[in-house]
């Protein structure tokens, strides 16, 4: 029996949000001032660019649209506290580490409290396309998060929020997004065992790490694509036996518990 054999788990009715979350009230018309003092607070906090176009705000972060050189993109912006230098600088840690892998979103520009990447349409994220995808194709991408978290465990990070709304789909290939979650994380601990795939890591963090394929997560690889973690292993192992590459034996010597060169030191 393989992974494509195992009945799916359920499946979720809500999605993410998704696109422009942030609505006026119906019937409530915005005067020109109160436009004009919302990018004005806008600009100020958060360095976006005046003639951007908003698109959400989080705790710490405003996402907005805009273009560059004419080209359409998305700005994630930052407060100037002390959280949102530390999500910036983690963005940028993670360009640093692993700005070469075809897995991470490129940047198409670093700003001085953000960044900009190539905007894609709301079908584009790995949680709506999934909607049309076959078993086998959710089976496999799901191996392709799970090989993910994998490389940056094997590099000494995690990720912590590695879910299907937080990949996209780029020309065709899978690329993970929203780094300010990941860091360090803490040596000696089977991958298997490791903060990405149980949520929990020794290491001070300031959130909570939400796993992809936590059971019990409506937002998981586990509910959206309905693939157990299980079954992402088993596709995964099976990818990397056909490979046969050094680095394929050095990814299946870590998913049976060996740990990296770099923890053993």
């Amino acid at each position: 029996m393989t992974a494509s054999d195992i009945e799916e788990p359920p499946r979720p009715r809500t999605l993410a949000p998704l696109g422009r979350t942030v609505y006026e009230d119906p019937g409530v018309r915005r005067t020109l001032l109160s436009r004009v003092l919302g990018r004005a607070k806008m600009v100020r906090l958060y360095g976006t660019p005046i003639t951007c176009t908003f698109v959400k705000s989080a705790d710490h972060s405003v996402t907005v649209f805009s273009k560059i050189r004419g080209q359409e993109v998305v700005g994630k912006y930052f407060l100037r506290t002390e959280i949102g230098r530390a999500n910036l600088a983690a963005e940028r840690r993670s360009h640093e580490l692993f700005g070469d892998r075809p897995w991470r979103m490129p940047v198409v520009k670093w700003h001085r409290q953000g960044f900009s990447v190539p905007r894609l349409s709301d079908g584009a994220r790995l949680d709506v396309a999934s909607e049309k995808m076959t078993r086998d194709e959710r089976l496999d991408i799901s191996a392709t998060a799970l090989d993910v978290l994998l490389e940056m465990y094997m590099a000494g990070y995690l990720h912590g929020d590695l879910q299907p709304h937080n990949i996209w789909l780029l020309e065709g290939r899978p690329v993970a997004t929203d780094f300010e979650t990941s860091g360090p994380r803490t040596q000696g601990i089977p991958f298997l065992e490791s903060g990405d795939i149980t949520g929990h890591d020794p290491n001070p963090r300031r959130r909570k790490i939400d796993t992809a394929f936590d059971p019990e997560d409506k937002w998981s690889f586990h509910y959206v694509l309905g693939v157990t973690l299980e079954q992402a292993l088993e596709t995964l192992r099976a990818r990397l036996e056909q490979a046969g590459t050094p680095e394929a034996r050095r990814k299946l010597a870590v998913l049976d518990g060996a740990l990296p060169e770099q923890d053993e030191a």
